[in-house]
């Protein structure tokens, strides 16, 4: 009789743990900031979700939640960073312009903003796919940039870089104005850009860190390969 009613015991706690487990979990998935990556591989950091267009104006880890699409206007910017030591992450996602002339995808800007990484995401269909100016330390990993004019440009910025990345049918691949210093270009794949992959201007990018495997440019009719046209 003692040792029934031991086994019962057990039994009733274990009815009281796992419902609490269940509760907890779901409490976890549906807050805005969550522990793991949006598809749900835990990596142990805590992201603020994007859904839609935004500004981050706070450091911290951003996570991209769904593809996402910028509005029509002539010179507006997706996603726009103004603070230091931010992670973006796309998780693979695009974010998708409409072809509007000096539109951007995701803009970096501010008054010497630094450390900020971008990553995993897709630009396509933009005036500039993405826009560092007046910056440091901005590292941009393992992105696609497609079907834009200018697919990544750097303005008044120094000792940042682009790697991993694959770029291909935009109008430029990588721009750099003259001001900026000590841009790294590094196992990237260039294809098909029309006017050129890289542009420089008199920065001292580090072409002793540049390793491209770029392939012939392919003469296409222009209005074939962009969707928005390049601004001066």
């Amino acid at each position: 009789m003692v040792k029934a009613l031991s086994l019962s015991n057990r039994q009733l706690v274990l009815l009281i743990i796992i419902p609490l487990g269940i509760i907890a979990g779901s409490i976890l998935f549906i807050t805005d900031g969550f522990i793991g990556s949006p598809d749900g591989n835990a990596s142990g950091a805590e992201y603020t979700n994007i859904t839609s267009c935004t500004t981050i104006s706070e450091p911290g880890q951003y996570a991209l939640r769904r593809d996402i699409r910028g509005s029509a206007g002539l010179s507006d910017s997706c996603i726009t960073i103004r603070a230091n030591n931010v992670v973006l992450d796309g998780f693979g996602h695009t974010v998708n312009g409409r072809g509007a002339t000096n539109s951007t995808g995701i803009r970096v800007e501010g008054n010497s903003v630094t450390d900020v990484t971008i990553r995993a995401v897709t630009v396509t269909g933009w005036n500039r796919g993405i826009h560092v100016m007046n910056s440091s330390r901005v590292s941009v990993q393992n992105i696609t940039a497609r079907g834009n004019a200018e697919a990544v440009t750097y303005w008044n910025t120094v000792h940042s870089s682009i790697s991993r990345s694959k770029i291909r049918r935009n109008l430029f691949g990588v721009v750099t104005d003259n001001a900026s210093r000590n841009v790294a270009i590094s196992d990237n794949r260039f294809e098909n850009n029309y006017a050129g992959d890289v542009k420089r201007g008199r920065g001292r990018l580090s072409s002793n860190a540049e390793s491209v495997t770029a392939d012939p440019v392919t003469e296409l009719p222009m209005q074939s390969l962009f969707l928005c046209p390049v601004s001066s």
